[in-house]
């Protein structure tokens, strides 16, 4: 596979290497959170420190710059990313000087680490005619205060300077930034590639857990190593966990009250493991999924993502108009603006399925 991480990213990761001598001074990679983008670009950045690379762009891993690059510690190769992605990876992390002991693992980019930046940015990168690398990730998370100092970075960056971003939305990502980068897009695996994938990783009812991933395979593969992570803390692995995908049990308790459309009642509307309300994050693509499905119910098609609810869903869509099932669709869609928002996650989720209770009812919702 080369310098592919993941057997669908063979295309991608060739397009990587072919930036390897000439690197911009930004490159924005893009695709849906869970495709394992990130792992790509990761390897693509410490390949990139190889004193003896493979003609393929795979690294030696024997070598000083490898041995470096793999312990984090190399001194021209620095990583921005938020908390809740650092620990899984093993990516060293320095939360702000203000940051309290109970407080929740931060989701997005503080404005301390591109201020962090400074005294790396003015030095020469070490290696004669090398390269500074910085890595970033989530780029479509950059806190507003973090992002102007941040810009002003990639606006203005020191010779032999490449960031490497990575967005999980690119929509999300602010307009001034992506206009300081090269674009490159990560395709989405199909389901057999993802399917095939998990299979052979030893992923127990494949076929359960890609569906409850929302067809995104590194979630499920990333709940697995989370959870089998004794190094970390058990309340961080908790808030970790929801950000990934649900346990089964509480998936099934929500599928079952979406069965019951207009009939929802509104004391079982919160979306909860154990006493803690889930992210929007970890709500949102089974609403998605389950919306997709409805659409797909009424023009005469099989649900795609959850087959097994069939007759409900045909018996759920028979009174209601098409126009407000693509409303409820769409509503969906704004939700993601507010996946990494510090907000009530809870009151969100709930005003969602208030709002899916009253298109079952073909009612119009605010």
């Amino acid at each position: 596979m080369g310098l592919a991480v993941y057997p669908w990213q063979e295309e991608l990761a060739r397009e990587l290497v072919s930036f390897k001598d000439n690197l911009p001074n930004g490159l924005l990679v893009y695709g849906p959170r869970g495709i394992g983008t990130i792992d790509l670009v990761i390897a693509y950045a410490k390949s990139l420190f190889c004193e003896h690379p493979h003609k393929d762009g795979t690294p030696c891993g024997e070598c000083k710059g490898c041995k470096m690059a793999n312990a984090y510690t190399h001194p021209d190769l620095r990583y921005v990313v938020s908390e809740a992605e650092s620990i899984p990876r093993g990516i060293p992390f320095e939360p702000p000087s203000n940051a309290t002991k109970d407080r929740k693992i931060y989701r997005e980019i503080l404005i301390h680490q591109p201020r962090e930046l400074t005294d790396f940015l003015n030095l020469a990168p070490h290696i004669d005619k090398g390269r500074r690398i910085i890595v970033v990730y989530p780029a479509d998370a950059i806190r507003a205060d973090a992002a102007a100092t941040f810009l002003k970075s990639l606006e203005e960056p020191p010779e032999r300077t490449t960031f490497l971003l990575v967005a999980d939305d690119i929509d999300r990502v602010l307009p001034t930034i992506r206009s300081r980068c090269r674009l490159l897009r990560a395709k989405a695996p199909t389901h057999e590639e993802s399917l095939n994938w998990l299979k052979s990783v030893g992923i127990d009812d494949a076929e359960e857990a890609l569906a409850r991933a929302a067809e995104r395979p590194c979630l499920v593969t990333d709940e697995r190593s989370i959870r089998d992570n004794t190094d970390i803390d058990a309340k961080v692995r908790d808030q970790l966990l929801t950000l990934t995908t649900m346990a089964p049990a509480v998936r099934m308790a929500l599928l079952k009250t979406l069965a019951q459309g207009a009939s929802i009642e509104l004391t079982n509307i919160a979306v909860k493991e154990g006493r803690t309300a889930l992210p929007v994050s970890a709500v949102l693509p089974v609403l998605e999924r389950w919306s997709y499905d409805l659409l797909a119910v009424k023009q005469g098609l099989e649900p795609h993502y959850f087959p097994a609810y069939s007759p409900q869903m045909k018996r759920l869509v028979g009174s209601v108009d098409a126009e407000k099932l693509f409303k409820y669709s769409d509503s969906l869609k704004a939700m993601r603006r507010v996946v990494t928002h510090p907000l009530n996650a809870q009151l969100i989720i709930e005003q969602a399925i208030l709002r899916y209770r009253k298109t079952m009812a073909n009612q119009d919702f605010d």
